[in-house]
């Protein structure tokens, strides 16, 4: 990977925060550093599990994932090239629950493809998928 693609994911990152902050949501932005046939990995056992095809389907994750988180920060990002259009990212997570307000942290891997200079595949490894989504349940 060149450093090309690292500057495709720094346009995503930076896109993903102008979405988050905005009001109201302009995707727009995002899709702009997506490739039409992008799609999002999620594990089966989060509430916005699945796999998230296109454009139409990352605005819809997008939105499952905003309802379930009321704040998210990723902090110290590093980029490990794999081949030419594969990079590896170890990041740290820093989120609120939206529904009772759990604080959480976490380490992140994520696996990009770039295709064409933009973004066609993520798919995030999580440290501990059991943490988070007890972290999600609103407290009884």
């Amino acid at each position: 990977v060149d450093s090309s693609a690292i500057a495709v994911l720094h346009r995503f990152y930076e896109a993903e925060t102008e979405y988050l902050e905005a009001e109201p949501k302009d995707f727009a932005v995002i899709a702009s550093t997506l490739h039409p046939d992008c799609i999002m990995h999620q594990p089966n056992s989060l509430p916005y599990a699945g796999q998230w095809h296109g454009h139409e389907g990352f605005e819809r994750w997008m939105a499952a994932f905003s309802e379930a988180w009321s704040s998210l920060t990723v902090t110290d990002p590093q980029f490990f090239p794999s081949g030419s259009d594969v990079v590896f990212v170890r990041s740290t997570v820093h989120a609120t629950a939206r529904a009772n307000g759990t604080k959480l942290t976490w380490p992140l891997l994520q696996m990009i493809s770039v295709r064409d200079g933009l973004i066609l595949e993520i798919q995030p490894f999580y440290w501990d998928t059991a943490a988070v989504a007890s972290a999600l349940h609103p407290r009884t």
